[in-house]
């Protein structure tokens, strides 16, 4: 048995044939909807599941992997995700108003959309954005709408290198008196705690005898 499901102002009618999920367009007249689930259903019961098309339009399929990301993730994530699929969602209906099913997706498209961040966001950002979307696409193959996803075909942009931070003067004299077996008693009357932690995670230190080690 199928039903009707209805998101923003558009019915969508959902309905499983040889055991796929299936979702079409059914308009703004919930009787319609119905009347198109009928029709549906009477042409499985009468053998003819072979002759419907199935596919999943985009508002669809968006509000079905936040459903289930809502079930996942928790609220910093799916507030994330929710803002990609508004961001993804506006630059199709500018760049691409004919692309409106899942399937309809390219690496082309998704090559463009990276494009269209780069003019405005940092290498990091426009990164993080489509592996997010390639995160929601997969939701279509695990959905079974779509068999390959396409962003995976698209290359990020090289991340960019982390400055390197300029060594203290604080740390510079840890460094140099850790070798010698400074004891900490005396180190910490001279420096920080931190710049300590950091010389002896970084530093080379000096094998000590225990002998040594307890002068």
């Amino acid at each position: 048995m199928g039903q009707i499901r209805k998101i923003n102002d558009v019915y969508y009618i959902e309905f499983y044939a040889r055991g796929l999920l299936y979702s079409q367009l059914a308009g703004d007249d919930i009787e319609e909807a119905q009347k198109l689930l009928e029709r549906v259903e009477k042409k499985i019961a009468g053998g003819e599941a072979l002759t419907i098309a199935r596919h999943i339009d985009l508002p669809d399929f968006f509000e079905r992997f936040l459903a289930e990301a809502r079930g996942q993730h928790g609220p910093k994530s799916t507030a994330r995700f929710d803002s990609t699929i508004k961001h993804f969602s506006t630059f199709l209906a500018k760049d691409f108003p004919q692309v409106l099913q899942l399937a309809q997706l390219t690496p082309a498209i998704i090559e463009s959309y990276k494009a269209y961040l780069t003019k405005t966001q940092k290498a990091k950002i426009v990164n993080l954005t489509i592996l997010l979307v390639r995160d929601i696409l997969e939701f279509g193959i695990k959905l079974g709408f779509i068999n390959d996803n396409p962003s995976l075909h698209v290359r990020l942009l090289p991340w960019p290198k982390a400055m390197a931070r300029k060594p203290t003067a604080r740390y510079e004299i840890a460094r140099q008196l850790l070798p010698k077996a400074t004891g900490l008693g005396k180190l910490a009357q001279l420096l920080k705690l931190p710049d300590i932690s950091r010389a002896m995670y970084y530093a080379d230190l000096i094998p000590l005898s225990r002998q040594e080690a307890y002068q």
